[in-house]
């Protein structure tokens, strides 16, 4: 287990609450049985626990089978004892090792188990959608760790920047800043590439007048998303109407989301917030963010998009004007106070 030293009494009653909501939506769908092997959902349901071995998969080495009176990691014999040791610590959850060799693995082990009555995440996604986006107060305060950490490696590595520094190099000046968090997302561009490119990936393009650079954090299972940009030269008067063009429609993204209403409701409050400023139709060039919690974005935003928002939610909005962008996480709390995590 990375990060923070764990509390363990605090864990379990995390699992063993979301073992509860699990199972009332196990009811619903009128299941008798789950199995949870994608990474976000491990994550979520084991309240930090790691099942992956290779970086970009979507799917772990194992799995949490639940069903009404039972809940237990299934992994091959390879990866017990880590999972043990290491990643389910106060969890409450033991770990079976079935043989990595065995036909159909740790699948036909749970399909052994729920016979009939299983389901998988994907039968159960927009129900485990939702759980993951209502964060605890535990995943909330694990959230402000995470934002503040990786607010200070983002300030640590643009620091270093000098003239002709590569974007390869403030990346890899990143990572090292980073410590044990991993970076799912990260993107840098220099100079021209900046209103060239949205998702610019890094190269061994130069640095001499100004660069961005683009976070998504990840810890816990949780992640958090940022922006940050390093200016070796004044900016140009168009270049700072267009930070503050941007930083108001980020404003208004920010002040739309409240409790009970929509994200196609904030999303149309930052549309409207584009033509305010001046730039109606740079909202067509990139999403404009949305929810954040066990993955980079749980649901990006949409014109009409009916989901519904609660306190408990993180957001990470990332407006963006061409050669211009803002991009901070927060979690919104009660009577709709805001609380930004990545921020000095």
């Amino acid at each position: 287990m990375n990060g923070a030293v764990v509390n363990v009494s605090a864990r379990s009653a995390e699992v063993e609450a979301r073992l509860d909501a699990l199972r009332v939506a196990l009811e619903r769908h009128g299941a008798r049985s789950a199995f949870l092997i994608a990474r976000r959902n491990f994550a979520w349901l084991t309240a930090g626990g790691s099942n992956h071995v290779v970086l970009e998969s979507e799917t772990g080495e194992a799995g949490v089978f639940v069903s009404a009176d039972e809940a237990i990691v299934l992994a091959p014999n390879i990866e017990a004892r880590r999972l043990t040791d290491e990643e389910l610590a106060g969890t409450g959850l033991d770990v079976v090792a079935v043989d990595w060799w065995r036909p159909q693995g740790i699948i036909g082990e749970a399909s052994r188990r729920g016979r009939a009555g299983l389901v998988s995440d994907a039968e159960l996604e927009p129900d485990l959608e939702l759980l993951r986006s209502r964060l605890s107060g535990f995943d909330a305060e694990r959230l402000a760790i995470l934002g503040g950490e990786a607010t200070r490696a983002m300030d640590a590595a643009l620091a270093k920047v000098g003239s002709m520094t590569t974007e390869v190099e403030l990346c890899a000046a990143l990572l090292a800043e980073l410590d044990d968090i991993r970076a799912p997302v990260l993107l840098a561009a220099a100079d021209d590439r900046i209103a060239r490119y949205r998702h610019p990936l890094p190269g061994d393009n130069p640095i001499r007048n100004r660069v961005m650079l683009v976070l998504v954090g990840e810890r816990w299972g949780l992640h958090v998303a940022l922006t940050r940009f390093r200016e070796l030269e004044p900016r140009s008067p168009d270049l700072e109407a267009r930070f503050a063009a941007v930083t108001r429609v980020q404003e208004v993204f920010h002040e739309a989301t409240r409790a009970s209403a929509t994200l196609g409701e904030v999303f149309a409050a930052g549309q409207a917030a584009y033509a305010e400023v001046g730039y109606p139709d740079e909202w067509q060039l990139h999403h404009q963010g949305g929810t954040i919690a066990y993955r980079g974005r749980e649901r990006v935003a949409r014109p009409d998009d009916p989901t519904v928002i609660e306190p408990g939610m993180a957001f990470a909005w990332n407006p963006s004007i061409t050669g211009a962008k803002v991009e901070d996480t927060f979690i919104l709390g009660e009577e709709d106070s805001r609380r930004v995590v990545t921020r000095a």
